[in-house]
């Protein structure tokens, strides 16, 4: 199995997760207000610390607890109001109900939208999606782009592993929560992505193998959809790299929050890393 891609397969470094849209509601009796199924979630379960906006949200890998960012946060929570959560299903959130479709980026996103609306926590967010957390991140922007003030991709999944043979991997089981992800789903919210000129920063694990070459292109790609975007592969790293080089990844969420609060594009690319050990490709 492929390096990377087949982390991809387990909760802690895994390529990191989510509705799909029906009209139709589940049966109650006459007593009863049900909501339809596709209302965004909005139980999920959100930690948030410090103070400062706009506010950093911290989006997980697929079926990984937000948890795993609980060092991150420490590092940024001087900074910015810093959050994490779980998904439906995952650490202390609810499964999504039965009747409910199959998640996808976009109904995670949605879902992700509606948890924070409920913690009263306004938008706009800088928000980091690790992995497959990277797909949630960019369905968002995609969906809501006035939501958002900035984004960071930490080792991010891609349209490509589901369209491309040179970074797809059948034995990835793509599901989390107890479900599966709408494949599908996932291959259309991802067709076209245009963040304008928002303060993106892509970082790619420091990697070796035949799939690196499109692994990486890939990823500049994402850096390439925002005039404002920087692409670096943080050396000595793994695809877990908020837990290998928590520094680096820290520097790419304070650099563009920077930005964002002051309305400013990003520094160059060697200039956010600064004393970071990285290879500048965007």
């Amino acid at each position: 199995m492929r390096p990377v891609l087949a982390l991809l397969l387990s909760c802690v470094l895994v390529s990191g997760c989510a509705e799909d849209s029906s009209d139709e509601r589940p049966t109650a009796t006459p007593q009863t207000s049900v909501a339809p199924v596709t209302e965004p979630a909005a139980d999920l379960h959100v930690e948030c610390a410090g103070d400062g906006s706009p506010t950093v949200v911290l989006i997980a890998g697929l079926n990984t607890s937000g948890d795993t960012f609980r060092d991150l946060r420490s590092r940024l929570s001087g900074t910015a109001r810093t959050c994490f959560y779980d998904r439906a299903g995952i650490g202390d959130s609810p499964p999504l109900p039965d009747e409910a479709p199959d998640p996808s980026p976009g109904s995670a996103a949605a879902d992700l939208r509606a948890a924070l609306a409920a913690e009263g926590l306004e938008p706009p967010y800088v928000v980091l999606g690790w992995s497959y957390g990277g797909l949630v991140a960019q369905a968002w922007a995609t969906e809501f782009p006035e939501d958002l003030a900035g984004v960071v991709l930490e080792d991010p999944s891609v349209r490509e592993q589901f369209t491309a043979a040179a970074l797809a991997d059948p034995s990835i089981d793509w599901a989390e929560g107890g479900r599966s992800v709408d494949r599908d789903a996932l291959v259309d919210e991802l067709a076209r992505i245009d963040l304008g000129d928002l303060p993106v920063v892509v970082l790619s694990q420091d990697a070796r193998g035949g799939w690196v070459a499109p692994w990486y292109r890939s990823h500049d790609r994402l850096a390439r959809v925002s005039t404002d975007g920087v692409h670096a592969v943080g050396l000595g790293s793994g695809h877990a790299m908020h837990e290998d080089v928590p520094r680096l990844v820290a520097a790419a969420v304070e650099a563009v929050w920077s930005a964002a609060s002051a309305g400013t594009g990003l520094p160059a690319c060697r200039t956010v890393f600064r004393g970071e050990r990285v290879r500048c490709r965007v």
